[in-house]
């Protein structure tokens, strides 16, 4: 920090200049200097300890000393932890009397070569805890590479069918391109269809993703979004996964002594640490979500605890002061999704999102769309209500072929003990919007209400009531109500009752009873019974799941729906290069057999790699050909490398952190390898190539001896002529010599002794460090041994 260094020598050097005599300095009319900000006495710079009320630091700082009083520059001043506010204006290297800050006293000790500042805890910059303590992540990189991930299922039922689903994924460090579609393979059905084929570009630094071809566009909670071809630029908070958008309560308070700090929330200690003396603020503060309490507890000079306990309210849907979204998006309306491959609107169309968190307490949004004979636009906002929750409402309105208006309003309320959602939404006139003006769309609903209440019955049970009202242009109106109860009986048994009622219908009704059983090592078994409009079902059923780092798996289930039995039972394989699903079943007296098989194939590294089906980012590990070394994937084994030393690690977190390492137990014991953990960041939908440069000892242990067969002497010099290294003979006459050819000499020196020895090496195939001779050691050049 400039200004700020431990030099003992400034110590005398001013202590001979400044005044012998301790000098106390009061915020009182002084004679000022002629020009503010520049003495024009004599001016002594001086470099001295500071301590804060009392309190002793380890800074040092530089200052000017005219007549007994002391500046410093602002720079230094907010470099020692002042608050800016509490300081004149001015440039940073502009001088500052510290007498004349208002609320500022010093004590300056020339023979000590100290100062003492005294001050409120206004005038200080709060020291900052982060109580998640992430640690920054990597920039995000990307290989360039193919990816093929393909899922293709044979069933015989009816007509035998065969369908392929395929994504072809080409990934840069400027993109990623991606098609995904649909093959059908038998009888008149033998056509592909295309689903989505888009670039893809990501700026994690200005968190911003542009998109080009296919896309589903932005929607808030009161509008609707659309499947467009076009263009999509767009705020994209996922790039970085360590940011909290959402507003998070500061605590704060004010350490006497350099203390430790404890947070509570809900009486729950979420996090323990360290802060200086002075005032501090405790910045996201994890822990829930809805309304709670907090409590921060320091310590006094006398060691008693002393506790601020403040209420709280968490709502992720809002955003923090200052931050925005956004979204954009310009093409033309998709048809016929999933039925064919390039149906689209010939008009152009538009739609755009915004939100902005004006405060803490308060985030606007607005909406647009447009097309041609509609025109949308909205606006909304969410209000948090202290610590008694948030109201939502929003108004937008449409012209054109739809005109009218849509309104809605809503309110969240969430505690440990209990939690409240309702929201209504009505529809004024013939209000549309893109959505329903699409030739295959929806109609926007005359009405829309619900209400969701849930109330926890001590640890282990839970009620939710819940009424929703929908009502659609011509159609009569829905109103369902329902009840659910869940039990956890611990030991990983739950129960639950769930029960609806239609009041519109008045025989749609049902009730269903269920549990779930956890039997450990991935089995688990369920049972259900019900009545649902009139008609009995019932369901049982295992299953066991196979394990992430592959291996089998199978299920069973049986019941009935109504008047119609069924029985399934399937068995699955997991395997490093895909997944393997054979199924039988029958359902009302039909059988059928079913077979699935999924994966993919990536091209990478100059190098193809099969795979199981990668969905985000991943990696290609290379231990440089050395094979069968174990990958490790958070610390646990994917794993191992094949015969030609590649390895590919699917599904890692794109923007974060993921370990990757190998199994150096496991290396030949002539590899050697400079990092046995990578911490691996790849870019959305993209691979990385992560090398683990294994190399290989061309070494072996020679046994030398002189002319007598008797082991040459310890420390005698050894030269290797064709490494051009030196080494020495240890006990035994044993000498370490690595870098071997084919053909190797070696010169051997000691006051005695001037010899020679030449011989061969070829490495083992078992990875094994040699050991070779007894050789003579020759006098002259040496001889062949």
């Amino acid at each position: 920090m400039a200004g700020r260094q431990h030099i003992s020598a400034w110590r005398g050097l001013s202590a001979a200049c400044a005044c012998i005599a301790t000098l106390t300095a009061q915020a009182q009319p002084t004679a000022a200097p002629q020009r503010p900000g520049s003495p024009t006495s004599a001016t002594h710079e001086v470099y001295l300890t500071v301590s804060f009320n009392g309190e002793a630091t380890a800074l040092i700082s530089r200052f000017r000393e005219t007549g007994g009083r002391l500046y410093a520059s602002r720079k230094d001043l907010l470099d020692l932890g002042l608050a800016e506010t509490g300081l004149p204006a001015g440039a940073p290297d502009t001088d500052v009397p510290l007498d004349r800050v208002n609320g500022l006293t010093y004590r300056y000790d020339a023979a000590q070569q100290s100062v003492d500042l005294r001050m409120p805890d206004r005038l200080r910059r709060p020291y900052g805890v982060d109580t998640r303590g992430l640690q920054p992540t990597p920039p995000a990189r990307s290989s360039r590479g193919l990816l093929i991930n393909y899922d293709a299922y044979a069933q015989t039922q009816g007509r035998d069918s065969l369908a392929l689903w395929t994504e072809e994924r080409y990934f840069s460090p400027s993109g990623v391109f991606s098609n995904t579609g649909i093959g059908y393979l038998y009888g008149p059905q033998r056509k592909y269809v295309r689903y989505d084929t888009a670039w893809i570009k990501s700026d994690p630094v200005d968190l911003r993703t542009t998109q080009v071809g296919d896309m589903i566009t932005s929607s808030l909670d009161w509008s609707r979004s659309i499947r467009l071809g076009g263009l999509q630029w767009r705020r994209n908070f996922a790039l970085r996964p360590d940011l909290v958008t959402f507003p998070l309560p500061s605590l704060g308070g004010s350490a006497v002594v350099p203390s430790a700090v404890d947070v509570y929330i809900n009486n729950v200690r979420q996090f323990s640490g360290n802060v200086p003396s002075g005032p501090f603020v405790v910045n996201s503060v994890p822990g829930i979500t809805g309304a709670g309490t907090a409590s921060v507890v320091t310590r006094d000079a006398l060691g008693r605890p002393i506790s601020t306990t403040l209420p709280i309210y968490i709502d992720s849907r809002m955003l923090s002061a200052g931050l925005s979204s956004y979204s954009a998006e310009l093409g033309f309306l998709r048809r016929n999704y999933g039925l064919t491959s390039f149906d689209y609107n010939r008009d152009p169309a538009g739609s755009g999102s915004v939100r902005y968190g004006i405060s803490d307490a308060l985030t606007l949004e607005g909406h647009a769309e447009a097309s041609t004979g509609i025109y949308n636009v909205g606006g909304g906002a969410l209000l948090r209500l202290g610590s008694a929750g948030v109201v939502n409402g929003s108004l937008a309105g449409s012209s054109g072929r739809n005109t009218g208006v849509q309104a809605s309003v809503g309110y969240q309320y969430i505690r440990s003990d209990f939690s409240l959602d309702a929201r209504t939404t009505r529809k004024f006139g013939n209000y549309g919007d893109l959505a329903s003006a699409a030739v295959d769309g929806t109609p926007v609903a005359d009405s829309d209400d619900r209400i969701t209440v849930a109330v926890p019955l001590g640890q282990r049970q839970t009620v939710a009531l819940s009424l929703l009202s929908v009502a659609y242009p011509g159609v009569d109106k829905s109103r369902v109500g329902s009840v659910a109860w869940s039990y956890n009986a611990g030991s990983q048994v739950t129960f639950n009752v769930n029960a609806f009622k239609d009041f519109g219908q008045g025989n749609a009704n049902g009730v269903f009873f269920s549990v779930s059983i956890g039997l450990g090592d991935g089995r688990s078994g369920s049972a259900s019974v019900g009545r649902q409009n009139g008609e009995s079902t019932y369901n049982v059923g295992a299953v066991q799941t196979p394990d992430y780092g592959g291996g089998w798996g199978w299920g069973l289930q049986t019941g009935r729906n109504g008047p119609v039995d069924y029985r399934q039972g399937w068995g699955q394989y997991l395997g490093r290069y895909g997944q393997v699903t054979a199924t039988a079943q029958s359902y009302g007296g039909e059988d059928s057999l079913g077979l699935d098989l999924n994966g993919s194939v990536v091209l990478m590294d100059g190098h193809v790699e099969a795979a199981r089906q990668i969905y985000d980012g991943f990696t290609l590990v290379s231990t440089d050909g050395v094979g069968g070394v174990p990958v490790l994937s958070q610390n646990r084994v994917i794993g191992n490398t094949g015969s030609n030393g590649y390895l590919l690690v699917p599904n890692l977190n794109s923007y974060q952190h993921n370990q990757v390492g190998i199994d150096s137990l496991k290396l030949p014991p002539d590899a050697r390898i400079e990092s046995t953990e990578q911490d691996v960041v790849p870019q959305t939908l993209s691979g990385v190539v992560t090398r683990f440069g294994v190399t290989r000892y061309s070494a072996a242990s020679i046994i030398l001896h002189g002319a007598d067969g008797k082991p040459l002497p310890v420390g005698t010099r050894v030269h290797y002529v064709e490494g051009n290294s030196d080494t020495i003979v240890g006990y035994d006459g044993i000498t370490f010599v690595d870098g071997l050819a084919a053909r190797n000499t070696l010169t051997v020196t000691n006051d005695k002794l001037r010899c020679g020895v030449t011989f061969d090496y070829q490495r083992p195939q078992d990875g094994s460090l040699p050991t070779l001779g007894p050789y003579a050691c020759v006098a002259g050049s040496g001889g062949r041994q």
